[in-house]
C-alpha cells in the first residue's frame, strides 16, 4: 500500500489536470485552479524541506571541520540572517534601508553575477571544441558563428565591399537556420516532458517514489 497509494493519487490527479484542455466547462476549471493552488503549497513545503536538508548536511561537516568546512559555515550564517533580516522586515523587505535589501543588493547580485561571468570561460572552451570544423556539419557551424560574431561588432560593418551585406547575413542566419532548430529542439523537449509526465502518471516511472 506505501507503493500504490501514491501511484494511484499521481494517476487520478493527472488525469484529472490533463482533463483540464478537453473539458471547457467552468467548473472543472474552477477545480483545477484549487489543485495548482495546492501544488503552490506543496512547492513552499518543499522550499522548508530544502532548508532543513542543507542544515542537516552542513551543520556536521562544519562541527567536525571537515574540508571547506568554512565555505559551509558562512553559507549557513548568511542564509539564516537572509531569513531572519526578511521575517523581520516583513512587506517592507524591498526599502532600500532595509538590511534583508542590502544583503540581497551588495551580496547576493554580485556573486551571483560573478558565476555567471565565470561561465562566459566555460561556454567560451566549449564553443572553441565544438567549433572545430571535423566534418561537413562543424564547418557550417563554424562558418555561421564566425559571420554572425563578426557582423555583431562596429568593425564588421566598416569593412569594404562586404561590410553593408554582413548584417543582413547575420539577421538571416539569426531568423531561419536558427529560429527551425531551435523550434526542432523545443519540440523535442516538450515531447521529452509529454514522455515523461505520461510515463509517471502512469506508473511506469517509479524513481521519484525512492529505491525499493
Amino acid at each position: 500500500m506505501k507503493r500504490s497509494l501514491p501511484l494511484i493519487i499521481t494517476f487520478l490527479i493527472g488525469m484529472f489536470m490533463i482533463g483540464e484542455f478537453f473539458i471547457p466547462h467552468y467548473r472543472y476549471r474552477v477545480w483545477t485552479a484549487e489543485f495548482l493552488e495546492w501544488g503552490l503549497i506543496l512547492a513552499a513545503a518543499a522550499f522548508v524541506l530544502g532548508f532543513v536538508n542543507l542544515i542537516q548536511v552542513n551543520a556536521p561537516k562544519v562541527a567536525r571541520r571537515d574540508a571547506d568546512w568554512g565555505y559551509k559555515l558562512i553559507m549557513l550564517v548568511v542564509m539564516i540572517v537572509t531569513m531572519v533580516a526578511g521575517f523581520i522586515a516583513g512587506e517592507e523587505r524591498s526599502r532600500v534601508d532595509n538590511l534583508y535589501k542590502w544583503v540581497y543588493d551588495f551580496v547576493f547580485v554580485p556573486l551571483n553575477a560573478t558565476m555567471f561571468a565565470l561561465l562566459a570561460f566555460y561556454i567560451s572552451s566549449a564553443a572553441f571544441r565544438a567549433f572545430r570544423a571535423r566534418n561537413l556539419e562543424a564547418a557550417l557551424l563554424l562558418g555561421a558563428a564566425i559571420l554572425v560574431m563578426i557582423a555583431r561588432v562596429p568593425a564588421g560593418e566598416s569593412l569594404p565591399v562586404v561590410g553593408e551585406y554582413l548584417p543582413k547575413v547575420m539577421n538571416w542566419i539569426m531568423d531561419v537556420p536558427n529560429i527551425a532548430a531551435r523550434r526542432a529542439i523545443f519540440i523535442g523537449a516538450a515531447l521529452g516532458a509529454v514522455a515523461t509526465g505520461l510515463r509517471v502518471i502512469l506508473g511506469l516511472e517509479r524513481s521519484h517514489l525512492g529505491a525499493d
